[in-house]
């Protein structure tokens, strides 16, 4: 089985924007520990690369980037996230689910931690993944 890390990345980047977004706000907090997370969590997770040698998890960051930057619905990124995971569940072993789970609630507790959305958003997250 080929696991194409980088639009697991490119995915991961909707959910973790659907979530920082949820109450329709992205503050500067949720981006500046989603960075955090990126290098602490997803960067050393594995090696690959994009034929430019970037490390695919850089990927998280740039498709968020895009979506902040666009002001795409939070749902319509969540949705976009869970076709994908539907679809390619296999590459979803459990210790990624659970960097993704921990990765959503840092986000969320970023800023005076999680909004009733934000919660809700969560909740979203574990029912899908578990």
């Amino acid at each position: 089985m080929v696991i194409n890390y980088q639009k697991i990345y490119e995915k991961l980047g909707y959910l973790f924007y659907a979530v920082a977004s949820a109450d329709k706000v992205v503050t500067t907090a949720e981006v500046e520990r989603l960075k955090e997370m990126i290098q602490k969590l997803w960067l050393p997770a594995e090696p690959s690369t994009d034929e430019f040698g970037t490390d695919a998890a850089h990927y998280i960051w740039i498709s968020f980037d895009y979506l902040m930057n666009e002001g795409v619905d939070a749902d319509i990124a969540f949705d976009e996230f869970r076709r994908y995971y539907l679809e390619h569940k296999d590459h979803f072993p459990d210790e990624m689910r659970k960097n993704i789970k921990m990765t959503c609630r840092e986000i969320a507790g970023a800023f005076r931690g999680p909004s009733k959305r934000e919660l809700e958003t969560l909740q979203d997250v574990e029912d899908l993944l578990q």
